[in-house]
């Protein structure tokens, strides 16, 4: 699949103003344990989906590469439509925000839409002024070029020198090969991977590599090294690319192992390049409708510490009669709203309830709850009205938060002072209508 063209759904959007900051006043991305998005799926059911969450969320995203671009026959295309479209005015509007909080923003360009880097190859001078005026309209940081198709090693050394003279090396100029094109393996570019590095080396910030689709997996670290170990590309400049939700290719890996694995490799590579997820929209765990959820993910497993830990992750569960014997309690303490449907706590009961038992005394800082609409259902299934309830020994409860006309997906809720054992969220209206079954697809505990 890779980097897929997608057909974008036309949707009025709010008027905003287009990003002008000139590009070459960019300044340069940290060196190491970069969080990566890329951000294709502008709308999904003809709803836009905004970037922004990452940085009103304080997830730690350092990048988000907006695409993807095509250089067609007679128009650049973003997608389907033109960037100047109506329908991304606010899209570059929120990118505008996030770059004002210190995200780097780029254009990825080409992917699995063949055409652009081999018309940049054979008429440069015609194709290359429509690029250069991309990023200089939209004041982009950087171009993230996804070459999968053939181009002359000459031709990709070219646009890279002139990205280089006319924004400066302050630009950020990444690439996304897949990634045994590193390690003396597959390679979908046409050109050489490690004689690009050799020859242009310098003027390329990092290379974001697949380990997914069939060209490796981040399960453990045995990819990542057989190209570190081949002495050229250092790790700062490898960033390993990953699905964030098992639908957007094969390879997927689950949260806690990858999480696993990239504490690994920063213990094993202290100036790890970091990581990068294909792509934003549906990324778990926090799925369509919490999707910034996954950089925060990706932050705390880098970061070298234990990050936002959810108490609830895997703790004993007990709730009301189950819909089903596969939506039991213990599915809302799981880290996945990816399973499907029945990734879920479900219960008809007429007293409907879920507990959770933390093993000891906790201090308590927030409650998050996954509802219908994170897990692929239909927002008409969001828990109407519910209350969270803590105890110290699971008898004597006292309600934290009570909540009577709730719409959203995924609702958070702040305590502070508070210290308990157990914690119990009562369902008082299971959805915005009249049906009756409870759906939580997580109850997740924060300190």
């Amino acid at each position: 699949m890779f980097r897929k063209a997608l057909a974008a759904a036309t949707a009025a959007v709010f008027g905003a103003a287009l990003l002008s900051a000139p590009a070459a006043q960019a300044g340069t991305t940290a060196d190491s344990k970069r969080v990566v998005v890329y951000y294709q799926t502008q709308y999904l059911n003809n709803v836009y989906v905004s970037p922004k969450a990452m940085t009103d969320n304080t997830t730690g995203v350092t990048n988000v590469l907006v695409g993807a671009i095509h250089l067609d026959p007679e128009v650049v295309h973003l997608n389907d439509d033109p960037p100047e479209a109506a329908k991304f005015t606010q899209m570059w509007a929120d990118l505008k925000a996030m770059q004002a909080k210190g995200v780097k923003v780029s254009a990825f360009v080409g992917g699995a839409a063949q055409g652009s880097f081999q018309r940049l190859d054979t008429e440069f001078d015609k194709y290359y002024p429509r690029l250069k005026n991309l990023v200089t309209t939209y004041g982009l940081d950087g171009l993230d070029l996804d070459v999968e198709e053939n181009m002359s090693q000459a031709g990709i050394n070219r646009l890279i020198d002139q990205l280089t003279t006319d924004f400066g090396t302050g630009f950020v100029i990444t690439l996304a090969p897949v990634a045994t094109a590193l390690s003396g393996g597959g390679n979908l570019s046409g050109f050489n991977y490690e004689t690009l590095e050799r020859d242009r080396g310098s003027k390329i910030d990092w290379y974001n590599a697949q380990f997914y689709c069939g060209w490796g997996s981040m399960a453990n670290t045995t990819g990542y090294d057989n190209i570190i170990n081949r002495g050229l590309f250092t790790p700062n400049k490898v960033v390993t690319g990953v699905v964030t939700n098992s639908a957007n290719c094969g390879g997927y890996v689950a949260l806690p192992t990858l999480k696993n694995t990239l504490a690994a490799l920063v213990a094993k590579y202290p100036a790890f390049g970091g990581v990068d997820g294909w792509e934003y929209f549906n990324s778990d765990p926090g799925g369509t409708a919490a999707p910034w959820q996954w950089a925060r993910e990706m932050t705390s497993a880098m970061s070298g510490t234990t990050g936002p830990v959810n108490l609830a992750l895997n703790k004993p569960a007990t709730g009301s009669a189950a819909c089903a014997s596969t939506e039991g309690p213990a599915k809302s303490v799981n880290g996945s709203v990816s399973g499907g449907n029945s990734d879920k706590f479900c219960s008809l009961a007429a007293s409907k309830f879920l507990q959770v038992d933390l093993g000891s005394s906790q201090a308590l800082g927030k409650f998050e709850v996954t509802h219908a609409a994170a897990g692929g259902e239909a927002a008409s299934f969001n828990t109407r009205a519910f209350t969270i309830q803590t105890s110290p020994n699971g008898s004597t409860w006292t309600t934290r938060a009570t909540v009577t006309a709730n719409t959203a997906a995924v609702t958070t809720h702040t305590v502070t002072g508070v210290t308990a054992r157990y914690v119990r969220l009562n369902i008082t209206t299971p959805t915005q209508t009249t049906d009756p079954a409870a759906r939580i697809y997580e109850l997740k505990i924060f300190a």
